[in-house]
């Protein structure tokens, strides 16, 4: 009776933890939705409706550029500032182990108030005849306030939450899946077409998750251990929802850079490039090439093959026919160059298949857009559920360890 009762206890203990977490999390989602509905002072009505590249990008990484609000930058400035370090640190991998966490944190914030500042003052001078008698420095201010706000808030989640930034990402998706007018008008053909789409999409993405690339190695601290059981482990998607979160926060940084450019080349303030829309056909395959390459990037930063070469030929583990060392490096790299390709390929098609569909069928390309959107909330739920799952096996064993650790 009392090992059951004591597993009673371990079962309601963790079950409080997530819990918590869950409620922590709900609470974030409230303050998001809150500062989301607090428009920037002179805009009283909505700048546009989305239905561009920029505008789907920015929605993916929780923000809104249709109305101006507190949070309309979203988690853009901070997840390209995480790219831009990692892609920094794998250049130099030593130089990363010798900065402090504190100089970490410094750059981390440095930059994300940087380009903060540069995507908002980019958004309000997009905008800057729907404001009423206000300076734009001080809605700049405000907006780069708001986004600081948002990112110490997935901060705080990571920690005390779940799932980090995702859930403040889903709910800015659900939020411009909701603002699209073509879903008041949307019909039958559309609905079967988006709903097949979705099923195609949603054994892809089981596909993908559920499948990795195992490379087996001989340990030689366990001589007697079989192979099968001594392998690297590497999904298709290393990154999951989050590559998708980063690849949308460069897609933003980008366009932008091009539509600047483009307006200064002719001088006209609405001047808007074609591989900026996807109802252009030239814009479903830039959105497509640039996922696709922004993802691979991504993936091959997280496989880290240097790295993992270099502690094999420490710990003296090795391949079979492979020397340690340098043709070590050469194999993963070799390895990794494939695996990402492959998953960065499946994981752009998953994405674009709704926009490619629209290509085609040019009479419903606002509606399948939508669908994009559906896509990307059905991957990040996914994501959502494995870390929930995560929490919980990980909590299980902690109630165990907690009685050794008041000793």
């Amino acid at each position: 009776m009392g090992a059951l009762t004591r597993l009673k206890h371990i079962k309601t203990k963790e079950y409080k933890v997530l819990y918590q977490r869950v409620f922590f999390t709900l609470m974030i989602i409230v303050i998001y939705i809150i500062g989301s509905h607090i428009t920037l002072p002179g805009i009283k009505v909505r700048t546009h409706l989305p239905h561009s590249f920029l505008d789907i990008a920015l929605s993916n990484v929780g923000g809104d550029i249709g109305t101006i609000h507190l949070f309309s930058l979203g988690l853009g400035p901070w997840l390209t500032t995480m790219i831009i370090m990692a892609l920094l640190t794998y250049r130099n991998i030593e130089k990363e182990k010798l900065e402090t966490q504190l100089e970490r944190h410094f750059k981390e914030r440095f930059f994300t108030l940087l380009l903060a500042i540069i995507q908002g003052y980019f958004v309000l001078s997009s905008n800057q005849s729907k404001f009423q008698g206000v300076h734009i420095g001080f809605l700049l201010l405000i907006l780069v306030t708001g986004t600081l706000l948002l990112v110490w808030l997935a901060d705080q989640n990571t920690v005390y939450g779940i799932a980090g930034p995702t859930p403040i990402v889903l709910v800015g998706i659900v939020k411009s899946i909701f603002q699209h007018q073509q879903l008041q008008h949307i019909d039958g053909v559309a609905v079967a077409i988006g709903i097949a789409l979705l099923l195609v999409v949603l054994v892809l993405l089981v596909w993908l998750e559920r499948i990795e690339y195992r490379i087996h190695y001989q340990d030689v601290m366990h001589v007697t251990t079989s192979q099968k059981d001594t392998y690297i482990s590497w999904k298709l998607n290393p990154a999951g929802s989050m590559a998708m979160m980063f690849s949308f926060s460069l897609f933003f940084i980008i366009g932008m850079l091009a539509q600047v450019i483009g307006r200064w080349l002719t001088g006209d303030a609405s001047d808007q490039p074609v591989f900026l829309e996807l109802n252009h056909s030239v814009g479903v395959l830039m959105f497509f090439v640039m996922f696709v390459m922004l993802n691979f990037m991504l993936s091959k930063v997280l496989f880290n093959t240097k790295r993992k070469a270099k502690a094999f030929q420490k710990s003296g583990h090795y391949m079979d026919g492979i020397y340690p060392g340098k043709a070590t490096r050469v194999y993963l790299n070799r390895k990794s160059n494939q695996i990402s390709a492959i998953g960065a390929a499946v994981l752009g098609l998953i994405i674009s298949l709704p926009l490619l569909t629209a290509v085609v069928v040019t009479d419903m390309t606002q509606e399948l857009s939508v669908f994009t959107q559906f896509v990307i909330l059905i991957y990040m739920t996914i994501n959502i559920a494995e870390t929930v799952r995560t929490y919980l096996y990980f909590d299980q064993y902690q109630s165990f360890l907690d009685p050794y650790s008041k000793e």
